[in-house]
Formats: structure tokens, C-alpha cells, sequence
């Protein structure tokens, strides 16, 4: 690990302690969003269409390539409360790369929750455990409050779900990982994500991702450096381009003005 890379331990530290590193996430739209990215010692989080766990998925085994390449050659550990793992889909993006997918498999360690409960232990209880166990820069937890949800989310489960949000935060900093949560949108307002108020503060970067027929829009909802704006990809080409939010917004004006 480069003097670099190494993550800070907790206390007060002044912004000439701090530098930036990035990993490419393997989504050049994403990577063009977030100018260069993901971030260390940063929690971003996606949320909207389910299918956003395919660039999840695509990071998880970018991650294993080399520097040169873009990676951090780092293992990933997973949270899953999403059921998100596709074995055929690694097994695609490791041919992609020009990584042998037995290799790549050997590097992601997967650990599933079938209740809320389950998700609170993993997080709380058991994630420390396993970055020391494991030799991690990457950490994913997948559908944080999907099974709180499911069975009916309450004060309680919120409480939880604000503990849970700290602590990732918490380690994301101390450690410098590069951390990717999921959650649903709101039902009530999809612009934003569901979970909590604790969960959207802790997270210094929201994405959303939307899905249309042709392409899939990523919308830079929070970021503590970069303004509001957007990025889209042709479900038939995986580059993207980057524009302001206001050129969306325009357009979206002609359209109800016709």
C-alpha cells in the first residue's frame, strides 16, 4: 500500500492530510460522472432500478485488475441483503477483463442476510471481522433496508438502519475503502433514496439510476466537491457523457411545452 492510500485513524485531521484516490468503477458513465470514479474513504450511494447492481457486480471484479488498468487489485467484500450475486454474470465480466473467473470468484466474499436481524449482525457485529480477516479496499452492502422494508419498517428498524449507516461510514473513513450501499428509492418522493435520514447524510455521494428502454441515466444527486448533473449510457454502448443538470431539465420543458 503506497504511504498514499494509507487510511487515517480516527481523530481530528487537518484537509492537508487528506488525498484523493480513485478506482474506476468499470462503468465509463459513472467513471465520467464522479471524474475519475470511485472514491476512497467516501460512501456512495446508489439508488432507483434494480439493475444498478450490474455496475456492482462490473466493479467488484474491476477492482481485482491491476493499477495500470484502473483497479486497485483488492478483493471485495459483500453485505448482501439484495440477492444480487448472478455467478454467470462474474463468470462474463472476468472474461471481459482478461481475469480468470475462478481467480476473481476466489477474491469476492459474499455474506447473505435473509432477515433484517441478519443484516444488523452482519454490519454491526461482523464486518469489522471480516476486512481484518480480509485483506479488503472494497466494500459493498447491498439493499441495506430492503428486508426492513419488507417486513414492515418501523422506529425500531430505522434506529437500526441509523447505526448501520454510521458505522459504515465510520470504518469507510478509517480504513479508506471504497464503499458502494444500495437501496431502493422512496416510494413516497423517487428522487430520493429510502432508508432514513441518518442513511442519506452519512452517504457523501448519492447517485440515482434510472432505466429506460434505450439507455440507463445516472443522476449525481449529492456530492461534497461536484455540482448536481447527469450522465447516460446506450444500453448498446457502455460509454457516457457527461452534462450539466440543466440541460436535462430544458429539455424536459420543450417536451411539456409541445
Amino acid at each position: 500500500m503506497k504511504p498514499s492510500e494509507t487510511p487515517l485513524r480516527p481523530g481530528f485531521h487537518t484537509a492537508d492530510k487528506f488525498r484523493t484516490v480513485r478506482a474506476e468503477s468499470g462503468v465509463p458513465a459513472i467513471d465520467s460522472l464522479l471524474e475519475g470514479g470511485i472514491e476512497s474513504g467516501l460512501v456512495h450511494l446508489f439508488y432507483g432500478d434494480r439493475m444498478l447492481h450490474e455496475d456492482f457486480l462490473r466493479f467488484a471484479v474491476k477492482a481485482q485488475t491491476s493499477k495500470r488498468k484502473g483497479g486497485i487489485e483488492s478483493p471485495t467484500i459483500i453485505i448482501d441483503s439484495a440477492n444480487m450475486i448472478k455467478i454467470e454474470r462474474l463468470t462474463d465480466l472476468s472474461f471481459e477483463l482478461g481475469l480468470e473467473p475462478e481467480d476473481v470468484m476466489d477474491n469476492i466474499y459474499i455474506t447473505r442476510a435473509f432477515n433484517s436481524s441478519q443484516t444488523y449482525d452482519l454490519t454491526m457485529n461482523q464486518m469489522e471481522n471480516f476486512l481484518n480477516t480480509v485483506p479488503a479496499r472494497v466494500l459493498m452492502v447491498t439493499g441495506l433496508p430492503n428486508l426492513y422494508i419488507e417486513e414492515g419498517l418501523k422506529g425500531e428498524g430505522l434506529q437500526q438502519i441509523s447505526h448501520m449507516s454510521s458505522k459504515i461510514a465510520a470504518i469507510t473513513l478509517q480504513r479508506g475503502l471504497f464503499t458502494l450501499v444500495s437501496v431502493p428509492a422512496s416510494a413516497k418522493s423517487p428522487y430520493h433514496p429510502e432508508g432514513g435520514r441518518t442513511l442519506a447524510t452519512t452517504a457523501q455521494v448519492h447517485i440515482q439510476v434510472t432505466e429506460s428502454p434505450s439507455r440507463t441515466t445516472y443522476t449525481l444527486a449529492k456530492h461534497p466537491q461536484f455540482p448536481v448533473r447527469r450522465t447516460s449510457r446506450s444500453k448498446s454502448e457502455p460509454s457516457g457523457t457527461t452534462l450539466p443538470l440543466s440541460n436535462f431539465l430544458k429539455g424536459e420543458e420543450r417536451e411539456s411545452e409541445e
